[in-house]
Formats: C-alpha cells, sequence, structure tokens
C-alpha cells in the first residue's frame, strides 16, 4: 500500500512539472497592447521595416520574416535588428536560384531597449535582379 502511495504522489508530482511549461507568446499584451505589422517589399537596394515605438510604451517585436527571388550572384548578408537592447545579427543568404526564407519568431517576444523606441529589422541589398520582401510583427505596450 505504501508503494502505491509512493508511485502515486511520484506521477502527480512529475504531473504537474509538466503542467507548468506554458510558452508565453506575447507577454504583456493586455488591454493597452497596440498590434503591428510593418511590410516592405524591395528590389536590388537595402530595405526595412519599422515598429514604431510610442509616448510612454516599450515596443516588442515578435518575428520577421524575409524573401527573395533570385539574384544574379549569390550574396551573404547581415540583417540586424536594432532598438534592441543589444543589436542582434542573423545571416542571410540572397540565392541564385528558387526563393530564399528566412523566419524568426521570438518565443515571448523581445522588448525594446527604451520606451518610446522604434524596432527596426534591417536587410542589406541583395544585388542585381533582386526582387524581396520583409515583414515584421510585434505590438507596443
Amino acid at each position: 500500500m505504501k508503494r502505491l502511495g509512493l508511485a502515486i504522489l511520484l506521477l502527480l508530482g512529475l504531473a504537474s512539472v509538466a503542467l507548468a511549461q506554458v510558452v508565453i507568446t506575447t507577454p504583456l499584451a493586455g488591454p493597452n497592447a497596440t498590434p503591428l505589422t510593418p511590410s516592405s517589399t524591395f528590389t536590388t537596394g537595402a530595405s526595412s521595416v519599422t515598429l514604431t515605438g510610442a509616448a510612454n510604451k516599450w515596443t516588442y517585436i515578435c518575428g520577421f520574416t524575409i524573401t527573395s527571388s533570385a539574384t544574379a550572384t549569390p550574396v551573404a548578408a547581415d540583417v540586424t535588428i536594432t532598438g534592441v537592447p543589444t543589436t542582434m545579427h542573423f545571416t542571410y543568404i540572397f540565392v541564385t536560384t528558387g526563393q530564399g526564407i528566412l523566419g524568426i519568431a521570438f518565443p515571448g517576444c523581445i522588448t525594446s531597449s527604451a520606451p518610446n523606441t522604434s524596432i527596426v529589422v534591417n536587410v542589406p541589398a541583395g544585388g542585381a535582379g533582386t526582387v524581396g520582401s520583409v515583414s515584421a510583427w510585434g505590438f507596443t505596450n
């Protein structure tokens, strides 16, 4: 009987640990949150999208995507996100055939470095023949 009781306690303990693992996808997104979904297309040159900050509010980036069609020459580019506590860097390859894509989703989102600060996703030039788009999503709160 003791063994059965111990086994039940062990199972309950393990179940409570598993149930405690909750992923928060939009922290602090209360009734005052304003969704932001900037998007831009580009050809050949550099591009960026801005999650615009608001007075007395924090800005959050929850993710971004970059897509491009074939370029004349493959190019490795340093995509940056500024306006966050430390500039973030991601490598994107502009491909010569097919379609390139980079999609990043941040579990829990990332906050701006200060209130009323915009967050910018910067995509450098891909070179001749490049056609692409960049989108980001987040919110202010």
